[in-house]
């Protein structure tokens, strides 16, 4: 690389434009090194200073300038970040004990009603309940009270079957209790007989099913009750 080859190929400005490839770089500082003339003889102190002019007319900072730093970068953002991440994981950690106090209370709640004794029996009534046959009633026709030994006895003369089977659900919950081979009396008359006590405040769905030969069963008749505190 020579004077000749640095204007024809115009090496000054493709190195100023940053547009030399890397050898031609090397090259090109090596030989002004060796001599320091050509900058003068090559005029590029003036190209130099005529770009710098051009940087500063257009508004734009000099390449060795002190860039301005992003958002992200400033001090000011670094700690906001950690005070938003502080805060959360506080955040977590007291909704971490709310869930688990309430886990804990839900525990002692389900251990409490587990060994909770079953309230005995103040006394028996007999209630005649009347059934619907066309679905679930939508509201109870009788009620009972915590302390009730309760015997239900509903007339099911008018049907053919003999043997029922007695589902009791808790309205809106689950199954409570299933009753299998319950028959007529002589009347006609299904008697269920149950301890109030041991069921909790609430409504109940009883369903009796009919049974034939093969244990087949058909629901057949529906009542409701409740029972309250």
């Amino acid at each position: 690389m020579d004077r000749e080859f640095i204007i024809k190929n115009q090496i000054v400005e493709r190195y100023i434009a940053g547009r030399l490839p890397p050898k031609g770089v090397t090259d090109f500082e090596k030989l002004i090194r060796s001599r320091p003339e050509l900058i003068e003889e090559l005029g590029l102190a003036d190209k130099v200073n005529a770009g710098l002019r051009l940087l500063d007319a257009a508004g734009v900072a000099e390449p060795w300038a002190e860039k301005q730093k992003k958002v992200w970068e400033k001090p000011a953002f670094a700690f906001s970040a950690a005070a938003l991440a502080a805060a959360a994981l506080i955040g977590c950690a007291v909704l971490a004990m709310q869930v688990s106090s309430r886990d804990s209370a839900i525990a002692k709640l389900k251990l409490e009603n587990h060994d909770r004794p079953i309230a005995p029996s103040t006394h028996k009534r007999t209630i005649i309940v009347g059934t619907a046959r066309n679905g679930p009633p939508p509201q109870s026709s009788v009620s009972i009270a915590s302390g009730d030994f309760a015997e239900f006895k509903t007339d099911l003369s008018w049907t053919h079957y003999g043997t029922f089977k007695v589902s009791i659900d808790r309205v809106n919950q689950g199954r409570v209790a299933v009753i299998d081979g319950i028959t007529k009396d002589s009347n006609g008359h299904v008697r269920i007989s149950l301890n109030a006590g041991a069921f909790g405040p609430g409504d109940y769905m009883v369903q009796l099913d009919g049974l034939n030969m093969r244990r087949e069963g058909l629901p057949v008749a529906w009542f409701r009750f409740s029972v309250s505190r």
